[in-house]
């Protein structure tokens, strides 16, 4: 699941703002930024609504 592609999104003004297309291992690798949240790996990236906390992106990895 490591090269599944997610896009990174932070909160800015109470709206959701995308800084990059990465994949999971990149992502999880990113300094820890509060309201961050990524896409589902599962879904298409910069696609999807179902977002994910760098917490829960972490455990569905650690599942798979």
């Amino acid at each position: 699941m490591d090269k599944k592609m997610v896009e990174a999104t932070v909160k800015v003004e109470g709206e959701r703002v995308p800084i990059g297309l990465m994949n999971v291992g990149q992502a999880l690798d990113l300094a820890s930024e509060s309201g961050m949240k990524f896409s589902h790996p599962d879904g298409v990236a910069g696609e999807t609504d179902q977002l994910l906390t760098r917490r829960e992106l972490a455990s569905l990895v650690a599942n798979d």
